[in-house]
């Protein structure tokens, strides 16, 4: 979970062109939540933090009652430096521009509804998290072709090509059998 809050944040920074410089980091903790596993999982944010070259600038901690927080929750928030100029979103598209995708699809829910038990599956998925600003940035240096980007963690592409859809008012057409997606997927 610690892991997955820095990358998200990093990626959401990402997604709007900027380079990500710091983040903070709250802890909402249920009572009597091991010390051993809060610092696993403060482990996890310091490892992620420094892999993407941020630093958790602040951070606070708050104990609600037992069954109040399931174990715990972890909200992040980010700043980052947006170049001059650099516009991106939905109302930047343009008719006969192209998705492009950073990796095969479906990796990450596929392997959080295994790992919940939400699918009864024998596979080896695992989830394809990974901060994407440098990615991003190599875009940005590209210039005015690119128009967009989103991190489509949740709800997948298919949701992420239905809000840039319904926001930019065009249609979006894919070829599914050019879609990225690992046969275990």
């Amino acid at each position: 979970i610690g892991e997955l809050a820095v990358k998200g944040t990093v990626n959401n920074l990402a997604d709007s062109g900027a380079t990500p410089l710091a983040l903070t980091a709250a802890f909402v903790l249920e009572e009597g939540f091991a010390t051993d596993e809060l610092r696993l999982i403060a482990h996890s944010v310091a490892q992620a933090a420094r892999r993407a070259g941020v630093v958790i600038a602040a951070g606070d901690t708050k104990v609600v009652e037992r069954g109040m927080a399931d174990g715990l929750y972890i909200c992040t928030a980010g700043i980052g430096v947006v170049p001059s100029g650099l516009e991106l979103g939905p109302d930047q598209v343009r008719p006969g521009d192209r998705v492009i995708v950073s990796g095969t699809i479906a990796d990450h829910g596929m392997a959080v509804l295994v790992a919940r038990g939400e699918l009864a599956l024998e596979a080896d998925l695992r989830s394809d998290t990974a901060p994407l600003h440098e990615l991003a940035s190599d875009l940005v240096a590209l210039g005015g072709s690119l128009r967009f980007m989103r991190d489509p963690t949740r709800g997948g592409l298919a949701t992420t090509l239905n809000e840039l859809a319904v926001a930019s008012g065009l249609a979006v057409r894919i070829d599914e059998r050019a879609l990225p997606l690992r046969p275990e997927v």
